[in-house]
Order: structure tokens, then C-alpha cells, then sequence
């Protein structure tokens, strides 16, 4: 089942989408819900972030690609980090060029939605506890992540700098899915989700063990090899998951700053 954020006559609701056809739903998204009457066409909505995050969980260094291309040691655990719900950015929004940055940068990546609260699950529960799965681009100011010492809060917990879209995917395996990253048309990351260390099952899990996911929450899932890819002003970044589709982000001017 496709499942659908769009703003309809003002308010954020949840939708289902059969054969470009956009239906209500009936109940809650996060519960027990049916098919209502049809709304538009997939072509007439405007697509919001197929999320409603309380927090955002990231995951580095997950594919074996990316590790040997960086020259970092394989972690025995997964590494994490945060960000928080205002990085959220719709699908086909154009992100302002930080003020902060000469080297704002893309990422693609498989990204879990969860469906309800979640702690001390095992792997073998933990993607029953996840609504659907969607397109994610982490971006980030590698120049500020240096600057930084490699300190990722400013760096990845920007306004705007987590994508995601355009929808959730909720009947798929993330274990086996062709994943892209492409800038102005150019694949520039081409990997598969069996390429990651660990599984989206087990980070879950492992987030579960220390603190408590709830409906709603983003868990991004690392990036594949060549992640990174600094960007410019008029770039599109996009990034295509097999049997999701495609997330597209162009990147606009420099945010004027204002005194």
C-alpha cells in the first residue's frame, strides 16, 4: 500500500494512493484505517514529508562501500546520531543554500517510518513496529561537520537538511532494494540495501535498547558509497529507492541572513 502526506484545503492529512487516485482514509494511520472516498489525482496534490517525527535517528557509516571509500574502521555497532523534527523537508521543496556552508552535501538513503512506540524490541519484531519505508537525502555542511571535529550537530541537524519523500512504501523488504543517489541527472551513488552492515531491523533494534521510538519517528538508515557529494547553487539532487521511487530536491540560492 502507498501511503500519502498531502496538504488538502489547508490541513496535513494522511492518504492512500491506487493507480495515481488519492482516497481518504478513515481512522488513524498509525492504528486501523480503510479506504474512504476519492479526493483528486495523485497530480493535483501537493506532497508533504510522508513523516511526523518527535525525533529523527541517523545511522553512519552502514554500507561497506562507503566505509572502505572513507577509510574507516568497520563499527562493531551501529553509529548514530540525531536530528531534530525541523530538518524536515517536503518532497520536490528547494533547499536554500546555508549561509554557513561552501560545501553543502547529499546522501541517499532508505528511511523507516514507525508506526508505533518501540522499545526493547528484537530484531525479528522490530519491522513490524515500522508504518512504511520512503526516500531519505541527509544533508549536510561537510565543512562544518571539520570545522566541527567531526561533531555532527550543527553539521546534519540544520534547518530543512532531511528530505523525504514522496511517500511510504508500506508492503516491502528493505533488505534487497537498488538505491541511487543522483545529482543533475548523473547517478553518482548506485548500491543495493544488502550492501549494509547492519539491517534496518537490527539498528531498530538496537535504537530500542536505549530509548524509545515513537509513531511517527524517521530512522535513516546510511548512505552508500560516494555519499558526501558536495553540491552547488542550481543543483537537483535526487535520490531513487527500487519499489519506492523517487525524491527530488533542487537546491536554490544562499539564505540572506537578517540583522
Amino acid at each position: 500500500m502507498r501511503l500519502v502526506r498531502i496538504n488538502h484545503q489547508g490541513s496535513p492529512v494522511w492518504v492512500i494512493v491506487e493507480s495515481d487516485e488519492v482516497y481518504a482514509i478513515e481512522g488513524d494511520v498509525y492504528t486501523n484505517f480503510e479506504k474512504g472516498v476519492r479526493l483528486c489525482s495523485l497530480g493535483e496534490a501537493r506532497l508533504l514529508a510522508p513523516a511526523e517525527p518527535s525525533i529523527i535517528v541517523a545511522c553512519g557509516l552502514n554500507y561497506m562501500g562507503e566505509i572502505r571509500h572513507l577509510g574507516a574502521a568497520v563499527p562493531d555497532e551501529p553509529s548514530l546520531f540525531f536530528k531534530p523534527p525541523t530538518t524536515v523537508l517536503d518532497p520536490g521543496v528547494t533547499i536554500p543554500y546555508p549561509q554557513l556552508t561552501d560545501m553543502l552535501s547529499h546522501e541517499a538513503e532508505l528511511c523507516c517510518v514507525m508506526k508505533k512506540t518501540t522499545r526493547f524490541v528484537t530484531e525479528t519484531e522490530a519491522l513490524s513496529h515500522v508504518l512504511g519505508y520512503t526516500c531519505g537525502n541527509d544533508i549536510g555542511m561537510m565543512d562544518v561537520l571539520k570545522k566541527d571535529n567531526n561533531i555532527i550537530t550543527r553539521a546534519k541537524g540544520f534547518d530543512m537538511s532531511s528530505a523525504l519523500g514522496p511517500w511510504l512504501e508500506t508492503e516491502l523488504d528493505p533488505t534487497d532494494l537498488d538505491i541511487k543517489g543522483i545529482i543533475n541527472g548523473e547517478v553518482i551513488q548506485d548500491s543495493n540495501t544488502s550492501e549494509m552492515l547492519f539491517s534496518a531491523a537490527r539498528i531498530i533494534s538496537y535504537i530500542s535498547e536505549f530509548m524509545t521510538l515513537r509513531a511517527g519517528d524517521v530512522v535513516f538508515t546510511g548512505t552508500p558509497e560516494n555519499g558526501h557529494y558536495v553540491v552547488n547553487v542550481g543543483d537537483v539532487m535526487e535520490v531513487e529507492i527500487e519499489n519506492i521511487g523517487r525524491l527530488t530536491t533542487p537546491v536554490g540560492p544562499r539564505v540572506q541572513r537578517h540583522t
